[in-house]
């Protein structure tokens, strides 16, 4: 299963062993320098405003999970592929697919 935080850009991801995903946007785009500061806000417990939720399931090799874009009202679809210190991630908003997002681990 996945742990720790990832970010790609304004998106961070963080994920827990048990299947729970936290997304949100941060401006600006975080650094691994942010990483702890990031942990101490973006927590499973009463996640603050704007952090979507998510279950993400495994899925030969990779995880799935669906949340909701932070600027439309869209679904979107995120597949995320683990590498050895980041995660390859194609998502589908709305109809529009990107693949091969980097998004660097920046936390434990």
């Amino acid at each position: 299963m996945l742990d720790g935080i990832y970010a790609g850009d304004e998106q961070v991801f963080r994920f827990y062993p048990d299947g729970l995903v936290l997304d949100v946007l941060v401006r600006p785009a975080p650094t691994p320098q942010s990483g702890a500061l990031i942990a101490t806000w973006l927590r499973r417990e009463d996640p603050p405003a704007g952090v979507h939720t998510a279950r993400y399931t495994p899925d030969g090799g990779a995880y799935t999970f669906e949340t909701r874009s932070h600027l439309s009202d869209e679904q979107v679809v995120v597949r995320a592929t683990k590498a050895k210190d980041h995660l390859v991630v194609d998502r589908r908003d709305g109809g529009r697919p990107r693949r091969n997002l980097r998004f660097d681990r920046i936390y434990h």
